[in-house]
């Protein structure tokens, strides 16, 4: 896996340094009071569809984010466009990146937008799942 600042592979003694960084942080009894808090307000919900959804955030928080940081970018993208208040006619546009889209042929760009369409699509069904999880723990 990547590491961001320093674009080299992770270890083992990287990995046991984050661990400990999220330790001394309270990440964990953060995590531990918002499922909890969750599993209060949602008393009729089935525990363990809950726990699944918290294990998929977590592996998603600490693992994927490391490997995958072009993909939390856009996704931080795609909150954005999805936050903005009013009607965004035509979001795709806003994620191209066009130092790439420009360089390429015609094939090039359509399997590009259909691959980019695809990705959006993925994102913003992940942005409004974590953002109904988030209302329910909230109300």
């Amino acid at each position: 896996m990547q590491n961001k600042k320093t674009n080299k592979t992770l270890n083992l003694k990287d990995y046991a340094k984050l661990a400990k960084k999220r330790m001394a942080s309270g990440y964990w009894n953060q995590i531990r009071q918002e499922r909890a808090d969750y599993i209060k307000n949602n008393i009729g919900e089935n525990v363990d569809k809950i726990n699944q959804i918290y294990a998929k955030r977590l592996m998603r928080e600490i693992y994927f984010s490391l490997s995958s940081d072009k993909d939390e970018e856009m996704y931080r993208k795609v909150c954005n466009i999805l936050d903005k208040d009013g009607y965004v006619c035509n979001p795709i546009s806003q994620l191209i990146d066009h130092g790439e889209y420009d360089n390429l042929d015609f094939a090039g760009r359509q399997t590009y937008l259909i691959k980019l369409t695809d990705k959006y699509k993925e994102l913003r069904e992940r942005y409004e799942r974590e953002h109904d999880a988030r209302r329910r723990i909230y109300m």
